[in-house]
């Protein structure tokens, strides 16, 4: 073979390679664009593949700006934990709570909320501005609801949850407990009488208000430190605290 046609042989593999990977990139940014074509935007359920432990990262931060794709990552994130074994469920647990707070919208909640929770001096003043913040979360309902069936086993108290608890930092748990009781408030029909009336931290009665005492104990069982500071204002606005 002359070395011409060598070289033709190596400029057409790296060329089809550029174009491949171009494509790949391409196509991500399309499916995963905040601004997605009308069919996309209709079912965005049908642009999020079958979810593994391996890809579970990539595609929860990829989803990360977009509550409706990150609801769609959350449902499939729901479907390979009934399936996974060993840490992969611990893995799809932690991703999990990631997806949910996008997918709800708590985490913006708590980037616009965090200057003022951080100067609040009254649990009331907390109390207040997560009500307020609560109208604002998109999906709430809905992720609130997977996280459960994704962090619940049947029965708690089994070896795969409390390896979760002690492997989660403490921000991971509060978000995961704020979402569950904020997703309970929310569906209550009436979020302040819930917070101020109906829910009793010491004796939680729902699977979620249960769920979310176990990860409290399992913060409060922690050094202070660990905490990031508005995040305890928003456990202690929620009554969890």
């Amino acid at each position: 073979m002359t070395l011409f046609k060598v070289r033709q042989k190596q400029y057409f593999f790296l060329f089809s390679l550029v174009v491949t990977v171009s494509a790949f990139f391409f196509s991500c940014t399309n499916f995963f664009s905040t601004s997605w074509a009308p069919w996309a935007a209709r079912d965005p359920d049908k642009l999020v593949p079958a979810i593994t432990a391996d890809n579970v990262d990539e595609l929860v931060s990829m989803a990360e700006n977009n509550p409706d794709l990150s609801l769609a990552v959350l449902k499939k994130i729901n479907d390979a934990s009934k399936k996974a074994k060993g840490s992969d469920v611990n893995k799809l647990q932690g991703a999990a709570i990631d997806a949910a707070v996008n997918a709800s919208g708590l985490a913006q909640a708590v980037l616009n909320a965090a200057g003022e929770l951080i100067n609040v001096t009254e649990g009331d003043d907390a109390k207040d501005i997560i009500l307020k913040a609560l109208d604002d979360m998109k999906n709430l309902e809905d992720a609130s609801s997977f996280l459960k069936e994704i962090l619940l086993p049947d029965p708690l108290n089994t070896d795969d949850f409390d390896a979760f608890l002690t492997g989660a930092n403490a921000d991971d748990l509060a978000l995961a407990a704020a979402l569950l009781i904020a997703g309970e408030a929310k569906s209550s029909g009436d979020p302040e009488e819930y917070v101020n009336e109906s829910f009793n931290s010491l004796s939680p009665v729902t699977e979620n208000e249960k769920l979310a005492m176990k990860m409290i104990d399992e913060i409060i069982a922690r050094p202070p430190e660990e905490l990031n500071g508005a995040l305890k204002e928003i456990l202690v606005g929620l009554n969890l605290i």
